[in-house]
């Protein structure tokens, strides 16, 4: 039964409270993450558009009736949950507890976390950010790469030190049924899993922020080894939300945060490279990646080695007020296993992204 607008509206207020945890510390990356960190104060800067009367234009209501076909398969995608973390640990437990809540009813095959789980890297937020997912434990699988900012000191990723194989059990992921295996024994950086989906086996291949060489070698055997199953690839920086793959070598285009541009150690690997080394040579259908700022989104078809479209999506939220304001990625593959609605919601809100670049469909290469 749907609660009156008002008396929601009046529980958001009370839970974005509830969910505020002061103290943040001012990000020096750049000057819109500054802005970004302006939420850490006690009062949000952005709470009033949170609780507008009238929310913006790209927003929607949740209808009535679910807009989720029966027998569709959904992949649930969370970006950059760190401000969560950091600061609203409240945020990634709804949206953990709603997806465990509708995974049987929508179908849910698989979480996917695109890294930044955390903000700083501390034992903290990887605390909370643990708690939270374990609220999928036994209700539906999950798989997460970090991000530049699970490592190092004050998640500066000048070391590839995490608090992730601290803070989330490596042997309870390799006793899942879908667990593929893992680059290093005992480590969660780099992963892959296999499902049936759609009527066709998939591989999802989780890799680490700014991958290694000897990682990419690993996953383009990985890859050789599945040759029939239709591949996903997650890491945390691939696509810029200019639509272009990271590149380094690209003096045309910015590359802000381009993981070249970081002092994370040993070789590094960037979506260009990612690209020529990995995803054209393999049957990848999608690519799926955070981190990037600006509109926080992104989207890019290629033709690969063999003559399929890989699509290449980027979805970031954490520009948003409350650190994300809840919203995550639900990719519905419909029963024909071929088409892929594309949908931007927040538990929190209850309503949908309805812009383009948030609503869309694409048609999945699986031939």
């Amino acid at each position: 039964m749907r609660v009156s607008r008002n008396a929601w509206l009046a529980g958001v207020g009370l839970l974005a409270s509830a969910c505020n945890d002061s103290g943040w510390e001012a990000d020096e990356e750049s000057a819109q993450l500054e802005a970004a960190d302006d939420i850490t104060t006690s009062e949000p800067r952005d709470r009033a558009a949170v609780l507008a009367d009238e929310p913006p234009t790209s927003a929607s209501l949740s209808p009535l009736s679910s807009p989720f076909t029966p027998g569709s398969t959904v992949f649930a995608v969370l970006p950059d949950t760190q401000y969560y973390a950091l600061g609203y640990p409240g945020l990634l437990e709804m949206q953990a507890w709603w997806i465990a809540q509708k995974a049987e009813e929508l179908g849910i095959a698989y979480v996917f976390h695109l890294g930044d789980i955390t903000h700083k890297n501390t034992d903290l937020e990887w605390e909370r950010a643990s708690a939270a997912m374990s609220l999928l434990d036994g209700v539906v699988p999950y798989a997460l790469v970090p991000g530049n900012h699970d490592y190092g000191p004050s998640g500066a990723a000048t070391t590839r030190d995490t608090g992730l194989d601290t803070w989330f059990s490596f042997a309870d992921t390799a006793a899942m049924a879908s667990f593929g295996g893992a680059f290093e024994a005992g480590k969660l950086d780099n992963t892959y899993h296999v499902f049936e989906a759609g009527g066709q086996p998939w591989i999802a291949l989780m890799l680490e922020w700014a991958p290694r060489d000897e990682v990419v070698a690993w996953a383009d055997a990985v890859m050789s080894e599945h040759p029939d199953h239709l591949g996903i690839l997650v890491t945390h920086a691939y696509l810029n939300h200019n639509d272009f793959r990271y590149d380094h070598t690209d003096d045309l285009h910015p590359q802000n945060h381009n993981p070249h541009g970081y002092a994370t150690p040993g070789s590094l690997n960037d979506g260009e490279e990612l690209w020529q080394k990995l995803v054209r040579r393999h049957r990848f259908v999608m690519t799926l990646n955070g981190h990037v700022l600006g509109d926080g989104t992104g989207y890019l078809a290629s033709v690969d080695d063999h003559g399929r479209i890989v699509h290449q999506m980027l979805a970031n939220y954490q520009m948003r007020a409350l650190g994300g304001e809840g919203y995550l990625r639900l990719l519905e593959l419909m029963p024909d296993g071929r088409t892929l609605h594309v949908r931007t919601y927040s538990p929190l809100l209850d309503r949908y992204l309805v812009d383009a670049d948030q609503q869309f469909t694409i048609e999945l290469d699986v031939d």
